[in-house]
């Protein structure tokens, strides 16, 4: 187990302020390596209360938000935390692709559009 102080380092609460200039940093024009997506996707569900056949939902679109990380030929994942070092990722989410209905890419406003990602 490592212990982590929450000012991350030794000298405590108060380290000054260059105390962050040491650690490494992205440049805000570094393409990022797994793209941020928003994925809309059919989900199963069931009802232990479900009276009547009639009354079954039609569609239960789920949206998911957070980094593509990975893409196959039968899966997608969505993380919700890309982890340093090549460490992995956390809170991670695996949707069959055949319940895919869409992939949007978020960007910024004054970025250009991506095409849709969402398989035909």
């Amino acid at each position: 187990m490592e212990v982590v102080r929450i000012g991350g380092g030794d000298a405590g609460w108060d380290q000054g302020r260059d105390a962050h200039e040491t650690e490494p940093h992205e440049s805000p024009d570094d393409p990022p390596e797994f793209p941020l997506v928003l994925v809309t996707w059919r989900d199963a569900w069931f009802d232990f209360e479900e009276p009547d056949p009639q009354e079954a939902r039609a569609d239960y679109l789920v949206s998911t938000v957070g980094f593509l990380v990975r893409r196959g030929p039968r899966f997608l994942s969505v993380a919700q935390e890309v982890l340093p070092d090549g460490d992995g990722f956390r809170a991670v989410t695996h949707i069959p692709v055949a319940v895919v209905e869409k992939i949007s890419p978020l960007h910024e406003p004054d970025e250009a559009a991506v095409s849709d990602l969402a398989a035909p």
